[in-house]
């Protein structure tokens, strides 16, 4: 008696399984559809913050906002460079090595930001002055074209650049 109704139930029940097999991948599907990376043009920069301590030590933060109407991700470490009056690059920040980037999202309006350390000479220094350099290029990671900001840094010695991270206070999801 019990053979016939499970014969009857088999269609069924392999219907409902291949149903619930594509609702499964359709839904690992659309997780892993997420925004696009940001792409030129999409972005400006801007200083945001900066915070300086003795003998010169100097931590500046750069907000990178979406400017487009579309939600988009960068992942990495951000292109620093100081510029000449004329333009031309002098010196390059260098990606801080015992940083891990992580992917993040920035909706359209908000920012993403991501940090510069460097000396910029202080109390102490023996010498001739910190050179200025008028200018600084950010090329956002994953893009090709820089943003040139009238940014005049003082600066000493190395230019370490940490990786984009969500805006101060905002946490990365995980």
């Amino acid at each position: 008696m019990q053979a016939p109704v499970c014969k009857q139930n088999f269609p069924r029940l392999l219907v409902a399984c291949a149903a619930l097999l594509i609702l499964c991948f359709h839904d690992a599907a659309a997780q892993g559809r997420g925004p696009a990376p940001c792409r030129d043009g999409q972005l400006s920069a801007r200083k945001a913050d900066e915070d300086a301590a003795m003998g010169g030590a100097r931590i500046t933060d750069y907000a990178l906002t979406n400017t487009s109407r579309a939600p988009c991700t960068l992942r990495g470490f951000p292109g620093f460079e100081l510029l000449n009056a004329s333009g031309r690059v002098v010196r390059r920040g260098r990606a801080a090595a015992e940083q891990h980037p992580e992917v993040v999202s920035i909706e359209p309006g908000k920012a993403a930001t991501f940090s510069v350390s460097y000396n910029a000479g202080g109390a102490g220094r023996v010498g001739k002055p910190c050179p200025t350099y008028p200018r600084v290029r950010i090329t956002a990671p994953g893009q090709r074209r820089g943003l040139v900001l009238r940014e005049p840094l003082q600066v000493c010695g190395e230019v370490e650049v940490l990786p984009v991270g969500p805006p101060s206070g905002e946490q990365p999801p995980g």
